[in-house]
């Protein structure tokens, strides 16, 4: 029972974590908006937010979860399904804004997000498999950026959602391996890291 609390408890730790990185890329990414009028910057922006908040509503069931789940109390369906269906909602409407953004703005970048789902959830494979979809789109035009611009920035953003790609990956392997899952909250928060270096290096110019 105590490895499980400690699992239990990386899980709390990594959402609650990503989700104060997603809304501070949110926030930087606003203010790159406010002193250039970019529009990219404003989608950038919103689905970062949105990202946080899912993470930050996500987290907040989590806990509620797990402890009913250690006190032997009875978990409410309304407070749980209720929160699955908001992070699952926030995070698809947010890598759809972003693969939007890549449609309208070729060869520019931002985002990230994430929607850790414990096997102890209601794991949602069909959404995930969504989500691999919209940022497989989202890493390809990250990567064709990067092959014509040949910057750093570039680079820091297709990794980034290159390591955000293989974490939803794993995530969806959860169910095979619980490994997974461990390898996949390490990866999207490497991935929201490097995403979080290149818009603070914007924002320093």
């Amino acid at each position: 029972m105590m490895s499980l609390r400690l699992f239990l408890g990386f899980d709390v730790f990594m959402v609650f974590v990503s989700s104060i990185i997603a809304l501070t890329i949110g926030y930087y990414a606003g203010k790159g908006y406010k002193l250039t009028s970019e529009k990219l910057l404003l989608y950038l922006s919103l689905s970062f937010s949105l990202l946080g908040v899912s993470l930050l509503v996500d987290g907040l069931v989590s806990i509620y979860f797990y402890l009913s789940m250690f006190k032997g109390a009875q978990v409410s369906r309304i407070v749980f399904m209720a929160g699955n269906v908001i992070t699952s909602i926030a995070e698809v409407a947010a890598f759809t804004l972003l693969a939007y953004t890549y449609v309208r703005y070729s060869f520019i970048a931002a985002s990230s997000s994430f929607l850790p789902i414990l096997m102890f959830k209601n794991y949602n494979p069909l959404v995930e498999i969504v989500l691999i979809f919209l940022l497989s789109y989202i890493t390809i035009q990250t990567s064709i950026s990067y092959g014509w611009r040949k910057e750093l920035n570039s680079l820091l953003v297709f990794t980034g959602f290159l390591f955000i790609l293989l974490a939803h990956i794993f995530f969806l392997l959860t169910s095979i391996y619980m490994f997974c899952y461990i390898l996949a909250h390490t990866l999207q928060l490497l991935g929201f890291i490097f995403l979080l270096v290149m818009l603070l290096r914007v924002n320093r110019r």
